[in-house]
């Protein structure tokens, strides 16, 4: 996929979805821009319409904004596999192989596996859709064929800087049976010391760390105790964003010194209601002190397609937000839904000990 370069990049991006443009700072490089968006389910009526329509039409109405970003993030909730038996749980999606072409014709760069459907159909399964996505240069991150590829982060070097990046994903949903072990495939098990362990060994080689974490109770528009005790130890890792996936609906932002924490992006692409049809794509655009600027994306679900919100939708959805974000003690700009972040705090040396 090619890409632009990212002098006025997200300007044009903030153009054409009518939110207001980031404010540039001559005086320092620009960053990267990247792009995550919520929960996309590939199977049911978006297979039909892939088969009827073809791959751009699932995403037609955010696609320019998706492929205009250095890296489109989102969470793929489905297998796209022909293998494998259904589990023993309520609700298996599981879509053709080929419909990863919807997620390459939409600009998609990387989808997080480290959920509660990536192994609905078990390990084969979950194996085909990696490969799947790969045919189509989309990467994945947290699941693989064993645990220590589920843990592997993947990471990313953008021009000018340059930046790298690093993303990782951890799930801390039911079934346990889909985790990874050493030698059985599956997604990557939100464990404490596993997760200060991981950050902070993608800390030690990047310059940005993004951690995705599928968490959470569905509907639920505040986050539980175990979605903000997993952030917490996320970010004294050394994450410089966080961002979640699973209630199906949108959470505030918090923020955790210069880290900021997107509790849950809501649905993107998926079947919705008035509820859940309410999403966002969250814009984030880092340096490489760890400073950033993010904007909210609002965007409306009609039926199970993702579009960006017209002038007058945008209002209550950012409020929303903005509400929702007050109530853990982060502060978006009233006019786009925006925030800055400041630079990370440089590591403290400890002392010698006294001789």
């Amino acid at each position: 996929m090619t890409r632009g370069v990212v002098i006025g990049l997200l300007a044009a991006i903030l153009g054409v979805c009518g939110a207001a443009r980031l404010a540039a700072d001559p005086s320092r490089s620009e960053g990267p821009v990247l792009v995550f968006t919520g929960d996309i389910l590939l199977a049911g009526r978006a297979g039909d319409l892939i088969a009827a329509e073809g791959p751009e039409a699932p995403f037609a109405g955010v696609r320019k904004i998706l492929r205009r970003a250095d890296l489109a993030v989102g969470n793929l909730e489905c297998a796209l596999a022909t293998r494998g038996e259904a589990a023993d749980k309520e609700f298996t999606f599981r879509s053709s192989p080929e419909a990863a072409r919807a997620l390459a014709a939409a600009g998609f760069d990387l989808v997080n596996l480290a959920n509660n459907h990536s192994v609905d159909f078990g390990p084969r399964a979950l194996l085909e859709t990696i490969e799947s996505l790969r045919r189509h240069d989309i990467r994945a991150v947290g699941a693989g064929a064993d645990l220590a590829e589920a843990r592997r982060s993947a990471c990313f070097s953008f021009e000018p800087g340059p930046v790298k990046v690093c993303l990782l994903a951890f799930s801390n949903m039911l079934p346990t049976s889909f985790y990874a072990t050493e030698e059985r495939p599956g997604t990557n098990p939100a464990r404490l010391g596993a997760i200060a362990q991981e950050v902070a060994a993608a800390r030690a080689e990047a310059d940005i760390v993004i951690v995705l974490f599928h968490w959470g109770t569905e509907l639920s528009p505040k986050p539980s105790s175990s979605q903000r005790l997993l952030a917490k130890a996320a970010v004294e890792a050394g994450a410089d964003l966080v961002v979640g996936h699973h209630p199906h609906v949108l959470q505030g932002l918090e923020r955790r010194g210069s880290a900021l924490v997107a509790y849950s992006l809501g649905n993107f692409l998926f079947p919705s209601r008035e509820r859940t049809r309410e999403t966002v794509m969250l814009c984030y655009r880092p340096r490489r002190d760890g400073s950033a600027r993010v904007e909210l994306i609002p965007c409306l679900i009609e039926g199970f397609r993702p579009r960006v919100a017209r002038e007058k939708e945008r209002g209550p959805i950012l409020s929303g937000v903005a509400k929702l974000s007050r109530e853990l003690g982060a502060e978006l700009n009233r006019v786009d839904g925006s925030i800055a972040l400041p630079p990370r705090a440089p590591p403290v040396d400890k002392a010698p000990p006294d001789s």
